[in-house]
């Protein structure tokens, strides 16, 4: 009998998050999770950590991380001045070309079905977790922290991109075809998310983080940034310096063991999408290390300084790249060592072409070789030698929070404070350290400036998804995006209203035109 009752929860949970995962494309309307399951659930705490496992796989979908079949939350930086997307994969490069509105698709409808799927999952957690008996107070309180950081996480994105959205923390009930809820406002929005991680940041255990669930420096991590995020700097300074006093993290020794290699047990990340062979996996080293999905522009390789802290130099050959001389460029040497660690450059060791090394001129093994000589080095796994393997799938976690932004968050937030500069000794500290980073050993600063703080972010953080979110809330995306031509003389367009996404069409048909962002009606 024992057996059966097992059995009869395991294939309700399945039955649940299966539902969850087959949820139509389009938020507003689908079907709730069926009841007959719902009520012979919830009947232990195996029940509960099975559903919040559910929260948890809303991560590895197309919007966020981990995707078998593509790697969206990345290509972001493809729509910043650090990169371009060199696939129709998504419609990034459409974005990236002005062509977004409502009906644009890809990315721009993936990210709203994504993160509400998420917060559906988390709600019918939240709204659930009660019935289970014999749990705890503290065993609750700590799944509680686990799907608050989770749903605030799903919140930060959608707010961050389409601005007002429908704030839903329950479970919607059963028995209802179509759900309607109409837009709250970003900031009612943000200072509910910004207590949900308060009460995590109590719950959860102030551990180093280890597994893969968020610790209480996850959720002061995550609140920091959406402080930072919506100009709180005081309240972003003090999250940040609560993880900087508590010391249960650390800069890593090694860069780029932070992205690939054996991240467990790093002191330096604080929350991150696990992946695991042969089940949760993804196809990053296909398709950036190998088909060049999306590839590094030279405004970036610009945003590095000399070795010793000094403005880069011109190169000394006519061109970035000289055929002739495949093995070195001048322009490429003698710079911060990040550099390196971040981007292939000519003549660097590549696993695709190992006897010439990272070229555009023999193409190696490389299905797509790069049109402008750069590549993406950050979370590729060098020893991989033939483009089809990606298939396999990698099973690199992708850091989502880490100490080092910790550090210049808090460095930031108090530059904003002084209204562009600070004084500050903590923070000129905190940008120092990530600069002195052994393997890096980058000179310290002596002042701490808002332009000096956005640049070390910019090459701390490359590639990591979030200078797309930068640039657009300094408000400084249109100048420096829209005109630019990316190789292929492909122009670029950002106007004022692409500060803002449109809610996807599916959801204003069924709200009305007035659910609709102003600048797309």
């Amino acid at each position: 009998m024992r057996t059966i009752n097992i059995t009869c929860r395991l294939t309700a949970v399945l039955a649940i998050l299966l539902l969850c995962q087959a949820c139509k494309d389009d938020f507003l309307e689908k079907k709730p999770i069926d009841k007959l399951s719902n009520e012979v659930f919830w009947n232990s705490k195996g029940d509960a950590t099975l559903a919040l496992a559910g929260c948890y796989s809303s991560l590895r979908t197309p919007a966020f991380a981990i995707d078998v079949s593509s790697f969206s939350s990345l290509q972001l930086e493809g729509l910043s001045d650090n990169a371009y997307c060199n696939s129709t994969g998504d419609n990034y490069t459409l974005i990236s070309r002005g062509v977004l509105n409502s009906s644009t698709g890809g990315i721009q409808q993936r990210v709203w079905i994504d993160a509400y799927k998420g917060i559906a999952q988390t709600n019918w957690f939240l709204g659930n977790i009660d019935r289970v008996p014999n749990l705890s107070t503290a065993e609750k309180n700590l799944m509680l922290g686990e799907a608050y950081f989770l749903r605030a996480f799903f919140y930060n994105e959608l707010t961050m991109l389409y601005g007002d959205v429908p704030l839903i923390t329950e479970s919607l009930g059963f028995g209802e075809e179509v759900f309607k809820t109409p837009k709250s406002k970003k900031a009612d929005i943000v200072n509910k998310i910004l207590s949900d991680l308060d009460f995590a940041a109590t719950a959860l255990p102030n551990t180093a983080y280890t597994n893969g669930h968020p610790v209480r420096g996850s959720a002061l991590a995550l609140k920091a940034r959406i402080c930072l995020y919506n100009e709180h700097w005081q309240e972003a300074a003090n999250a940040a310096k609560t993880i900087i006093d508590e010391g249960q993290f650390s800069l890593a020794s090694s860069y780029d063991g932070i992205f690939w290699g054996k991240q467990d047990n790093n002191p330096e990340i604080i929350f991150s999408i696990r992946a695991l062979s042969p089940n949760a996996v993804h196809n990053m080293d296909l398709l950036y290390g190998s088909r060049f999905s999306m590839v590094p522009i030279h405004s970036l390789v610009d945003a590095y300084e000399m070795r010793d802290g000094s403005a880069p130099k011109a190169p000394t050959v006519p061109s970035f790249y000289d055929p002739n001389n495949r093995m070195r460029n001048d322009f490429y040497q003698n710079r911060d060592p990040r550099l390196k660690l971040t981007l292939f450059t000519p003549g660097d060791p590549w696993a695709y072409n190992t006897t010439i090394g990272f070229n555009n001129v023999d193409k190696g093994r490389a299905e797509s070789p790069s049109v402008n000589n750069l590549g993406i080095r950050k979370y590729i796994n060098l020893t991989v030698n033939d483009g089809n393997s990606g298939l396999s799938g990698s099973d690199q976690d992708l850091v989502k929070l880490r100490y080092a932004d910790v550090l210049l968050m808090y460095a930031e937030a108090m530059t904003e404070l002084g209204h562009g500069v600070t004084t500050d000794a903590l923070a000129l500290k905190a940008l120092n350290d990530v600069r002195a980073r052994p393997g890096v050993n980058m000179p310290p600063k002596k002042t701490l400036t808002r332009e000096i703080v956005r640049n070390e972010r910019r090459v701390e953080l490359a590639l990591e998804g979030l200078r797309y979110y930068d640039i657009k809330r300094w408000r400084l995306a249109k100048g420096l995006i829209n005109g630019m031509r990316d190789p292929g003389n492909v122009l670029r367009v950002f106007e004022d209203k692409h500060y803002l996404w449109p809610i996807p069409q599916a959801e204003v048909d069924k709200m009305g035109a007035d659910f609709q962002n102003p600048d797309y009606r």
